[in-house]
């Protein structure tokens, strides 16, 4: 076991003790300028974190485009409305429901996880999903797929359904 002098009456105290049996003090082995040095390292580390991570994102950065070049893509096109059709569209398969629905997705996940063109010209998609349980008239639930058919645009569903199943 080590050894030291206590911060506050100088007296011989074990580096683990957390009390100073002559005079009460908390760690009595840690100095200030020990906390201080400590207090500095971490510092030093989330400081590391940090502009190793920024760095990365600058990197990694894609140029912005604009409308029309992101309605050319699905991938941008199908993320850029992602939250719109969560607010717009479940409202819509709820309704598909002849009993009761429930959702299976977990707070920050969306409800549509797929997308695919239903037609390109026009910018107009198709999200689908399966986190969602329909229970059939004898109470029994069952898995489903869903599909809502969203024009961005206008920020109106098109159509909707619904099929037993999972992606």
């Amino acid at each position: 076991m080590a050894m030291t002098k206590c911060k506050e009456c100088k007296a011989e105290v074990s580096t683990k003790a957390k009390l100073c049996p002559q005079c009460g003090v908390k760690n009595p082995g840690i100095t200030a300028k020990e906390s201080m040095l400590g207090l500095l390292i971490v510092a030093a580390i989330g400081w590391g974190v940090v502009s190793l991570s920024s760095s990365d994102e600058a990197s990694t950065e894609v140029p912005a485009m604009t409308d029309a070049q992101c309605q050319a893509d699905l991938q941008c096109w199908g993320n850029k409305h992602t939250a719109a059709v969560g607010i717009v569209c479940d409202d819509h398969v709820e309704k598909l429901a002849q009993f009761s629905f429930e959702w299976t997705d977990g707070a920050l996940e969306p409800k549509f996880s797929h997308f695919r063109w239903k037609d390109q010209a026009k910018g107009l998609l198709t999200y689908v999903g399966d986190s969602l349980k329909l229970q059939n008239g004898f109470g029994a639930w069952g898995n489903y797929v869903y599909e809502c058919d969203f024009d961005p645009v206008n920020r109106q569903v098109m159509a909707v359904r619904a099929e037993p199943g999972q992606i």
